[in-house]
């Protein structure tokens, strides 16, 4: 089995992180070519960390995130695309993986019958309607990682779809349009998808509420890096992440704590709640119906918009 993948970079320091060259040299036991596509500029001693793991880079300003770096890599490919048989998508919003990659695909390859697949699949997207977003059920596959067939990559609908990729300013056009717009154009035109994680996906928000479950119980190999970097704290706690990964992994959680020395977004505004007190919360949250989620996070959210109003400094001056 023949594999290239495009990795889809972005960092706002212009740098390749040691955790991002541990996922590279992952990917790099399973395909044979990695394409990696920076949507910023990346010094020299930067792309140097790829020696040996990337066949190209392309560093390079656009503002057409993840989809549009996968457009350039698969433009990168498209001559010799027939020399592969799968073509894989993948992106560095995840820290990981904490399980062998071979394993995984072994395993999709052997009891899975599909064109497509990806890691995990949501039940629940958007639609646009009068300029507002309206949550509805709309599965699709979620694009940090995707892994396509090669009667999908090398097909007229899948080629004339990524090269049309195009600049949106709001994430969920992003989403609607390429994320849930490239799994409803495959299904439409006839191709199987499949998931390896396949446990809570009736679901939303299990990603990230669940994401100990996901790797305890479901083989889940990354978490998002937006939870640790504390994005996400109306949906989930963080606490003691390090102990967990640890527990169920060997992967080297010093490479996580690096990266979140520098990107860490948020103080842990919960901290002074003893955690088990939070993760059943959160847990009980995630199994919750709609409309009560969706207050409970209103709840939270709100409790959050406070605690950062009386964290904030303090203007002193006269």
């Amino acid at each position: 089995m023949k594999r290239a993948v495009i990795f889809a970079h972005y960092d706002k320091d212009k740098i390749i992180d040691d955790y991002v060259v541990y996922y590279l040299n992952a990917l790099k036991s399973v395909c044979d070519t990695v394409v990696f596509v920076s949507c910023n500029e990346i010094p020299d001693p930067e792309k140097s960390k790829l020696d040996g793991i990337a066949e190209y880079i392309i560093a390079e300003n656009h503002d057409e995130y993840d989809f549009g770096s996968y457009k350039r890599g698969y433009l990168y490919l498209k001559e010799r695309l027939q020399d592969f048989d799968e073509l894989v998508f993948a992106n560095d919003s995840c820290y990981g993986p904490f399980f062998p990659f071979n394993e995984i695909f072994e395993e999709m390859e052997a009891s899975s019958d599909c064109d497509f697949w990806g890691i995990t699949k949501n039940r629940f997207g958007a639609i646009k309607k009068n300029n507002k977003y309206i949550g509805v059920k709309r599965e699709h596959l979620q694009s940090y990682f995707l892994v396509f067939k090669k009667n999908v990559f090398l097909s007229e609908v899948f080629g004339e779809f990524i090269s049309s990729i195009r600049h949106f300013d709001e994430k969920n056009d992003i989403v609607i349009n390429y994320e849930i717009g490239l799994y409803e154009l495959l299904v439409n035109n006839g191709f199987k998808d499949d998931v390896y994680v396949k446990i809570f996906y009736r679901f939303n928000h299990v990603i990230f509420s669940l994401w100990r479950e996901l790797i305890k119980f479901g083989g889940m190999p990354f978490v998002k890096c937006s939870i640790l970097r504390r994005k996400n704290q109306d949906l989930t706690v963080t606490d003691f992440w390090q102990d967990f990964i640890s527990d169920v992994s060997d992967y080297p959680v010093e490479l996580i704590q690096k990266n979140l020395n520098r990107t860490l977004v948020e103080p842990d505004y919960f901290k002074y709640i003893p955690f088990i007190f939070k993760y059943v919360f959160f847990l009980m949250l995630a199994f919750m119906p709609g409309f009560l989620k969706r207050y409970f996070r209103w709840t939270v959210k709100m409790s959050l918009r406070g605690l950062k109003a009386l964290n904030k400094p303090k203007n002193k001056s006269l």
